[in-house]
Parts: C-alpha cells; sequence; structure tokens
C-alpha cells in the first residue's frame, strides 16, 4: 500500500488529513521535531503542535520536550489491533447489509416478496429456531434434510412439529437417515411440492411448487394471512394424506380446536365424557391461561343435522367448545376467536370415560 492509499485507510478509520498526513511521515522518519514534521508534510507549521497533541491523545505517537517539542511513533500494537478490528466490523457489516438486502426485515413490512428460495428456507430456518409452540411445515426431501437441526432443536423444546414431505419420486432411504423421533410429532408424505412453513399461527413462509411461472417467495408476519395458509396446509397438503409417523407422547395432543372437535364429537357420540387441558388466552385481555374442565357442549353449523364425525369443511366456517370446572363455564374459540371466552392454542385430551354420567363439575 502506498502512501497516499495508507493515508486514506487511516481517514476512513479515526484520523484528519493532517493527523494522518503528520502520522505516515512520522512513520517514515522516525523522531522528528514538530518543525521538522510539518516540512516534510502538509501540515503547516501554525498548527502542527496541535495535529501532533491530537495524535497522542489518540495513541499514536509519543511526544518529547527537548529544546523543542519532538515526537516519534509509539509502539502500533493496540492501534493495529484497533485498524483489524475495524475491518472485521466492517466486513460483518458488509455481510449484515447484503443479508438484509436478501431478507427484507418483516418488523417493518407485513408481507416480503422475495427473489430467492434460499431466503425463504434460510428465513425458515430461523424462524423454527425461535418457534415456541407449533410448527406446521410442507417440504421436499432435500429441504427437510436441510431443516432438520432447527427442527430437532424445537422438539427439544417441547414445540409440536408436524411436517408433510414431497418425496418427489425417489426412494425412502431418508426416512431411516433421519432421527424421526427428534425431529417430528407427526409426518405424512404428500405429492404436492409446495414450501410451506407456519410458525406460532403469525409468521409463514412460503415459495409455490417447481411449475411457477418465475421463482419468488412470500414471506408473512400476520395472524390472519397465516390462518389463510394454515388452511391451505390442513386442506391440502395435510388431511388428505397419510401418517407415516406420529410420536405417541403427543397423541392426545391437538393443535387446533377443529382437530380437538373431529375427535370428540365422535366420543360423545359413543356416550363418552371427555375432559381437556386448553392452553390459550383471554381474548378480552388478551393474556395468556389454561384451564381444565369437562367438554360439556360442542357448537358448529352442522352439528344436529348428524352426530358422525364432521369434516373439515363443516368446521371451517364456525366452531365452539364448551367447557366447565369447580371455577365456571367457558366458552373456547379457534384460530381467530372474537366471542368466545379463551381462543385455544394447544388442546390435551387428558381423559376418556365410558363410565360416569356428568353432574355438571368434572371430577365427581
Amino acid at each position: 500500500m502506498d502512501d497516499d492509499r495508507l493515508r486514506e485507510a487511516l481517514e476512513e478509520a479515526e484520523l484528519t488529513a493532517y493527523q494522518s498526513d503528520a502520522y505516515v511521515t512520522l512513520l517514515e522518519q522516525g523522531m522528528a521535531s514538530a518543525v521538522e514534521v510539518a516540512h516534510q508534510c502538509s501540515v503547516p507549521v501554525s498548527q502542527i503542535y496541535d495535529v501532533l497533541r491530537a495524535l497522542e491523545q489518540k495513541g499514536y505517537i509519543e511526544t518529547l520536550e527537548q529544546d523543542t517539542l519532538h515526537a516519534r511513533p509509539k509502539d502500533p500494537v493496540s492501534i493495529l489491533q484497533k485498524l483489524r478490528s475495524r475491518g472485521q466490523m466492517m466486513d460483518e457489516a458488509a455481510d449484515a447489509i447484503e443479508d438484509r438486502w436478501r431478507r427484507p426485515s418483516l418488523s417493518s413490512h407485513m408481507v416480503s416478496v422475495v427473489k430467492h428460495e434460499d431466503t425463504v428456507i434460510d428465513r425458515a430456518r430461523d424462524l423454527i429456531r425461535d418457534a415456541e409452540s407449533f410448527i406446521q411445515l410442507s417440504v421436499t426431501v432435500e429441504q427437510f434434510e436441510a431443516l432438520t437441526n432447527a427442527l430437532q432443536d424445537a422438539r427439544k423444546r417441547d414445540v409440536v412439529v408436524r411436517a408433510t414431505v414431497y418425496p418427489d419420486g425417489g426412494s425412502d432411504d431418508w426416512l431411516t437417515a433421519i432421527d424421526l423421533e427428534k425431529t417430528l410429532s407427526e409426518l405424512r408424505v404428500c405429492h404436492i411440492p409446495a414450501f410451506l412453513t407456519i410458525v406460532d399461527r403469525t409468521m409463514t413462509c412460503f415459495t409455490p411448487n417447481d411449475w411457477a411461472n418465475r421463482p419468488f417467495g412470500v414471506l408473512i408476519d400476520d395472524y390472519i394471512l397465516s390462518f389463510i395458509f394454515h388452511w391451505y396446509f390442513q386442506t391440502c397438503l395435510w388431511s388428505l394424506w397419510d401418517t407415516v409417523y406420529v410420536d405417541s407422547d403427543v397423541a392426545r395432543v391437538y393443535m387446533t380446536l377443529e382437530e380437538f372437535v373431529r375427535d370428540a364429537v365422535a366420543l360423545q357420540a359413543d356416550g363418552a365424557r371427555i375432559t381437556a387441558t386448553v392452553h390459550g388466552f383471554w381474548i378480552d385481555r388478551n393474556e395468556d391461561c389454561e384451564i381444565t374442565g369437562l367438554v360439556t357442549d360442542i357448537l358448529y353449523p352442522t352439528v344436529h343435522r348428524s352426530s358422525t364425525r364432521p369434516s373439515y369443511d363443516e368446521l371451517a366456517g364456525f366452531v365452539r367448545v364448551q367447557m366447565a370446572n369447580e371455577d365456571g363455564t367457558y366458552s373456547i374459540g379457534s384460530w381467530g376467536a372474537v366471542y368466545e371466552d379463551i381462543e385455544a392454542v394447544r388442546i390435551v385430551l387428558e381423559d376418556i370415560d365410558y363410565t360416569s354420567s356428568w353432574d355438571g363439575i368434572p371430577g365427581r
């Protein structure tokens, strides 16, 4: 690097033009008087003393009072460390700028459209690592393998993970290569190859299948829009396909009220008394809650027409569950509930009792 480039670099770091010129001159001259330094660089003699003292305060040089003021460069260890650290910071800043350019911040954009599938998958991986409750996932085998570590971390946090995998006509070797018990709550194989991730009912990543005219992806941070994608997942990517694996520990855990109601209606038709725990939040004050009680009533548009297990079509418009315990009765609504007491986020089927008749208070 020549002297001019070195001066420019020092100015980019923290020095003024005069300070960088004087410092480079001292590096070449060693010890020199203030006047000699001024004569060897562009700093006027009238300003050289202020320039040298400023360099001394910043740790670049040291001054000595002899018959006249002299200066010499200090051991540059600390300066080198500072410059190299600054260079590393600039590299990291460049990487951060590139990352933000490729992945728009969702804090200021409810919906972002991106150009690259990799951007969508990278964003999904980040969301999975931060998931707290529920993940719905539709992937190819290759995408599933790319997200495996993040999914396993989520399962360690007791996050329910439901995935459908598009095999793309390949073998089933990938099934034996992955520890399903540590990775998923439930797995199904479907033949619709769209990539979709929905995390905690709010964050969604989507990129269409290979038949799209041009590649793009959608990143969503919105409760209602994610609800729409949830129904696409539920009706097209999930309920139509056979289960390949299910974790027995979560067999009685429901992440939507509709799923719970489908089973509960069939159980009640057989005379069962159902006790469940609902994890959700109070709608009027948006606070988390957890209640355990007896299911006393189930309401949906076609409830009086048939006692058989309702379809998702029958539950898509409206569904409500009434529960009771020693503290009172509660109305439980599904995703996006407005008029009920509680919006259910997770429902656990605690007990199925065919022997007792209900008298209004669970447990009696």
